[in-house]
Order: structure tokens, then C-alpha cells, then sequence
């Protein structure tokens, strides 16, 4: 063990001369990444949505949906903002989804687009997603993904979702 600088020969020497041991060295870790998803099935809770354009094709809005799910090895309490702008069941979305654990919280900000679904009825969501950031044992979490979902009914009936996140330097005991 070579020290880089004084800092560390000052430190080294007093650590000899005490008779405790030198302290482990400093060296860079590596990023890490991990993949993780969590599914939840959102149910809406309230909404407010506008209807214009000359023959009512245009739907603008926000929506408040609530559901549960198993993310990093625990139960989280999940809740997604968000707003939309359609035309004709076609258009973007864009929102944040809230993740609450008693280890902690963790934020998402999501964006993407929106289609009717394949039998009529229903959307389809996909899109990406970003780590805002976290509380307590979160509060390092960093990462982007993916975001997509499928109603299957018509307007407020719930939306089955899966969220993949490629996570930076996770904690490795989750």
C-alpha cells in the first residue's frame, strides 16, 4: 500500500505509531446496474378531463390512479399523476409515479404516448421512465427504463401497468 498524496503518509505514519491498523484503501468502485420491474394494476381515482375541437375529437386532462406492488424485495403503496392530451384516443402522456415504502420513497417521472387498444376498447401506453429520486434507503437510487400498459375497458376502468428500470448502483442487500 503506497500512499497517493501527504494526506495519507501523515495518516499513515500516525496509524503505525498508534499500533492500530492502516486504514483499507480508497479505490473507485464501478458503477453497477441491475434491472428490475415491478407490475401493479392502477385504479382511477379522480380525474378531469376537457372535450374540444369542432367535432369533439380532442380530450385533454389529468388523472390520479393508486395501486400496490413488490419493487426491490418490498410492498410499496403506488400512485401515478398524470396528464394527457388525445386526439381521436391518439396522443402523449406525461405524469410521475410514487412509490411508498416504510424504508422509503421513490419518485418516477414518466412520458410517452397513447393508442386505442386492439379490440375498440382500451389503450395502450408505452413509453419511458426516469428515477427522480428517493427517500431513506432509496435516496441514492438512480435509473431510466421503460414504461407500458394496457386497458382493456373504456375511459377510468383500470390500467394494467409493468415498469422496467435499468437502476445505477442499487443497494446490493435488495
Amino acid at each position: 500500500l503506497l500512499p497517493e498524496n501527504e494526506n495519507q503518509v501523515i495518516l499513515l505514519l500516525l496509524t503505525a505509531c498508534s499500533g492500530q491498523p492502516s486504514p483499507p484503501s480508497a479505490s473507485p468502485s464501478a458503477s453497477t446496474k441491475r434491472t428490475q420491474e415491478f407490475t401493479t394494476t392502477f385504479t382511477l381515482r379522480t380525474r378531469s378531463f376537457y372535450v374540444v375541437g369542432q367535432n369533439n375529437e380532442k380530450t385533454f386532462g389529468w388523472s390520479r390512479y393508486r395501486g400496490r406492488t413488490q419493487f426491490l424485495g418490498e410492498a410499496f403503496r403506488v400512485q401515478m399523476l398524470v396528464a394527457s392530451d388525445f386526439v381521436r384516443s391518439n396522443g402523449t402522456f406525461e405524469g410521475f409515479v410514487n412509490l411508498t415504502s416504510d424504508s422509503g420513497d421513490i419518485g418516477l417521472r414518466i412520458t410517452g404516448v397513447a393508442q386505442p387498444g386492439p379490440q375498440g376498447d382500451g389503450s395502450s401506453y408505452s413509453g419511458e421512465t426516469e428515477v427522480i429520486g428517493g427517500t431513506q434507503t432509496y435516496a441514492t437510487l438512480a435509473g431510466r427504463g421503460r414504461f407500458t400498459g394496457q386497458r382493456t375497458g373504456g375511459t377510468g376502468t383500470p390500467i394494467d401497468v409493468v415498469v422496467t428500470l435499468e437502476l445505477i448502483n442499487p443497494s446490493e442487500e435488495r
